[in-house]
């Protein structure tokens, strides 16, 4: 149905998100450490979690970070007039409690992007969508640690100075399997091929800054057979260049 990319401006849905008065008092900007016991954490809520923690000791002092969560879905609409489909693609900030985000009527997800449905029989399918997902947040990937960051009003009237990360993607199986490219049916976390058990295994983990090197080399060399043992479709990942991104931990 929609053979066309159709995408917002990442950023204004963002401002939009930290300037609305609804969700002024429910933000959190400061990291909060948990425990349930000298050796055991909490992570409830983004602000607690490990991610944004270890991107805040990179800050300069008084910024802070703003989570983007993206989540994805591919919803077949119709069965006997062509068997149209519609690829949706959600955002949402971190800062605000998962237990608002979740409640429906509080319209804290905004439709960013309608990423196009290739028709049946359509070669190099995996890669277009991708790159078409890149293209939508193309705003994200022009920021670095090290850059002066952004200036955003917020609800309670102050300026912030902010950095924008995505550590998390929601989404089923084959939209979690889609990021990191990996193979349909296969692990978006570790080599483990297909028809292992679950549970414990010797296979290792996929790494973003490792595999990011040696995957880049194999295309380059043209070596793609290597590619199929941890389940890697043979073709560049868009989102390894992505700032403080790790597309196997999403």
């Amino acid at each position: 149905m929609f053979r066309t990319l159709y995408y917002r401006d990442i950023f204004k849905s963002i401002q939009f998100l930290l300037a609305h008065l609804q969700f002024q008092k429910h933000r959190g900007f400061e990291l909060v450490r948990l425990a349930a016991s000298e050796d055991r954490r909490i992570h409830s809520q983004m602000i607690t979690g490990d991610c944004w923690w270890d991107a805040q000791d990179q800050l300069p002092a008084g910024a802070t970070i703003v989570p983007v969560i993206c989540a994805s879905d591919k919803t077949h609409l119709t069965n006997f007039l062509g068997h149209q489909h519609a690829w949706l693609l959600y955002l949402t900030i971190g800062n605000i409690p998962k237990g608002i985000c979740r409640t429906a009527n509080t319209r804290t997800w905004i439709l960013v992007g309608l990423i196009p449905c290739p028709p049946k029989g359509a070669k190099n399918i995996d890669e277009v969508s991708h790159s078409a997902v890149r293209t939508a947040l193309s705003q994200l990937c022009h920021l670095e640690l090290t850059d002066p960051g952004l200036k955003w009003d917020c609800a309670d009237g102050f300026q912030r100075h902010f950095y924008h990360l995505l550590p998390a993607w929601v989404g089923d199986n084959p939209e979690q399997v889609m990021v990191p490219q990996g193979s349909y049916g296969s692990c978006p976390m570790c080599e483990i091929p297909n028809g292992e058990p679950m549970g414990y295994s010797t296979f290792q983990p996929l790494d973003h800054s490792r595999d990011h090197h040696i995957f880049s080399e194999l295309l380059e060399d043209n070596h793609l057979d290597a590619l199929h043992t941890p389940g890697v479709h043979p073709i560049r990942n868009q989102f390894w260049h992505y700032p403080a991104w790790n597309v196997y931990r999403l």
